[in-house]
């Protein structure tokens, strides 16, 4: 499975039915008003919807769907179907730690979805040729691939039921000749093969629902 953008992977996978927890809600690299952002799609989509995040927007303060709190040692009273962490993962200092406060908190037939930026995406493969280390956010304390992402949830007792891609490039983009050269091969390659694609989508299980 492939997807084209994160309205398209919450539509897949979150149904009307589900109650959500958006952890790391706030930030996901989106402005609260953008349509585009993750927690506006998962209210538009989901049952029940809340959020956590390390800091709260005053907006968010009073609201009993929302709670501040660490994303690797949280604890809510409501069991979830479904926990969404997107672009969160690669930037805790304790990722068992986060996935292990996932567990607590899912229903039996609950699962948890993520996405995170692919170690070997084509531009960060490219900029290591010319770079002693690819471009990165100066947040990020680690990277994944499909291979760690499956030994990390094993070592914290979970279990992938997919591991796909997601490519959101517009391969228009007016940025320098080198750029649009680059976004070329990646729109080429992407025809070919989804491992050089920029993000990681997981969805996991607690190994006994597997």
């Amino acid at each position: 499975m492939r997807y084209q953008n994160k309205a398209q992977l919450i539509q897949s996978l979150v149904t009307p039915e589900d109650v959500v927890l958006d952890v790391g809600f706030s930030g996901q690299g989106v402005r609260h008003c953008d349509a585009a952002w993750p927690h506006a799609l998962l209210k538009a989509r989901a049952k029940e919807v809340y959020g956590l995040d390390v800091q709260l927007d005053s907006a968010f303060v009073d609201n009993p769907y929302y709670v501040q709190a660490s994303a690797e040692d949280f604890s809510l009273p409501v069991q979830f179907d479904v926990i969404f962490a997107g672009d969160l993962i690669e930037h805790l200092s304790n990722p068992g730690l986060f996935l292990a406060s996932c567990k607590r908190h899912l229903k039996p037939s609950g699962r948890l979805i993520l996405t995170t930026p692919n170690t070997f995406n084509l531009f960060n493969i490219a900029e290591k040729l010319t770079k002693p280390e690819p471009t990165v956010n100066r947040d990020h304390t680690c990277y994944f691939n499909s291979k760690t992402m499956r030994t990390l949830l094993a070592k914290n007792d979970m279990a992938p039921v997919e591991m796909s891609y997601m490519y959101m490039l517009d391969t228009y983009f007016k940025e320098s000749l080198k750029k649009r050269f680059l976004n070329g091969i990646y729109f080429l390659l992407s025809r070919m093969t989804d491992k050089f694609l920029e993000t990681l989508v997981v969805v996991a299980v607690p190994h006994k629902n597997v």
